[in-house]
């Protein structure tokens, strides 16, 4: 049976494996059915991971550091204290990222199937798990000054919920690139 899978934009990928000249094997999605993977299981210690574009990877499955609840309370925190509705939200390691749509397209142009199977989602801010035993995080803004295009720090180490409602009501505002 071959593995595959959706992601958010309908695109269907199938689990294709490969010998690397060491003799193990690599794993990788593709569009293209042929040549995919007969696979009963997902490896042992590996999981789909979708990035927030869509792209599909399997990796090994990493211990998480961010729990679920710091995960719901920077969601919620985004559809409380934001105005921004087409979001998302992913955890990479000790960190919290948030993605808002890079494109803006012109709606009465273009069929709402179209748009939002070509968005792409860019992430301005994250959160930082700075202490693990005090669960005390810091957040970062992506500069989008020419020379810079890195993270910078804004604030903390503080609590979760102190650094969300302080930075999540900038996101998509001008008040945002003044945050440094």
């Amino acid at each position: 049976m071959t593995i595959s899978v959706e992601n958010f934009r309908g695109d269907t990928y199938y689990l294709h494996s490969r010998l690397t000249k060491k003799g193990n094997i690599s794993y990788h999605f593709s569009k293209k059915a042929e040549g995919a993977a007969v696979i009963d299981e997902i490896p042992s210690g590996s999981e789909i991971y979708e990035e927030p574009n869509g792209k599909l990877y399997l990796r090994k499955k990493t211990r998480q550091h961010i729990h679920d609840d710091e995960y719901r309370l920077i969601n919620e925190g985004m559809r409380k204290h934001s105005s921004i509705k087409d979001f998302k939200i992913d955890v990479k390691k000790n960190a919290i990222y948030i993605y808002l749509v890079e494109n803006s397209f012109e709606h009465d142009l273009i069929p709402n199937h179209l748009i939002d199977k070509n968005k792409q989602y860019e992430t301005p801010l994250r959160f930082i798990l700075n202490d693990e035993e005090e669960r005390r995080f810091e957040v970062e803004r992506f500069c989008y000054l020419g020379g810079i295009d890195d993270w910078i720090y804004l604030d903390g180490p503080a609590d979760l919920e102190s650094l969300m409602r302080e930075y999540i009501q900038h996101l998509g505002k001008e008040s945002f690139y003044d945050l440094i």
